[in-house]
């Protein structure tokens, strides 16, 4: 402190001496209240700062949190062209071409961390055309009842895998066919889109058989599918 910043005046009967400051201590002063006024600001403007980017954090949460439940029931549909493979030829000449088909399926589908998993029974029905050399026309029909379980893996875009197993049957109009039953058995690949709440669709692709000896059909279908969760 210099003596330029420093006054001294007498003080008056009865009263202590007390310097008087000018300069360098007022401006001393005015920064160190700028001082104490700011650290006490600091919190408030920091959380202020904070409760915008906490408000979107929450909405980004809600957005995206669909609240589905662990397990609900499944209902689903398939439809489907179908081609033979190796068709069978049997004495009447009979010639299998192409057909089509439909599938439902009742089942429970589970939610985990990126995955659907579908224990699920069904129905499905397969029409296959054929001519034979006479012209005659001699449909096969193909029937199956079966079990078995679709697994997929994500939550929009959902690629996944199938099978099942159960029984089927098969009648055909052609005398020299009789109509026999055995084990039937289906395997297939699928793409899933969820973009609705409790609905998804998408295609499907699989290879099928029934064990009905003998002329036993086998073939390849490929369609799209629907699945309600309820």
């Amino acid at each position: 402190m210099s003596f330029e910043s420093l006054s001294l005046r007498r003080p008056a009967e009865g009263q202590a001496f007390r310097p008087r400051t000018h300069g360098a201590v007022g401006e001393g002063r005015t920064l160190g209240r700028a001082v104490r006024t700011a650290a006490l600001c600091a919190p408030v403007f920091a959380a202020a700062a904070l409760v915008p980017r906490a408000a979107y954090a929450q909405r980004y949460y809600v957005v995206y949190d669909d609240n589905e439940p662990f397990a609900r029931f499944n209902v689903g549909i398939d439809g489907e062209g179908a081609a033979p493979l190796d068709a069978p030829i049997p004495l009447s000449g009979n010639s299998l071409s192409g057909g089509g088909g439909f599938k439902v399926r009742l089942g429970e589908q589970f939610r985990f961390v990126r995955m659907r998993f579908i224990p699920e029974i069904g129905y499905g029905y397969e029409h296959l055309f054929a001519t034979d050399d006479s012209g005659n026309a001699y449909a096969w029909n193909m029937h199956r009842v079966f079990a078995g379980a679709r697994l997929g893996f994500g939550r929009i875009i959902v690629p996944g895998i199938y099978a099942h197993v159960g029984y089927g049957w098969r009648d055909t109009g052609d005398p020299t066919v009789q109509d026999e039953e055995g084990v039937a058995f289906d395997a297939g690949l699928l793409l899933d889109i969820h973009v609705v709440p409790r609905l998804g669709f998408g295609a499907h692709a699989e290879y099928a058989t029934i064990d009905a000896q003998p002329y036993a059909p086998h073939w390849l279908a490929a369609g799209v599918h629907a699945d309600v969760v309820f």
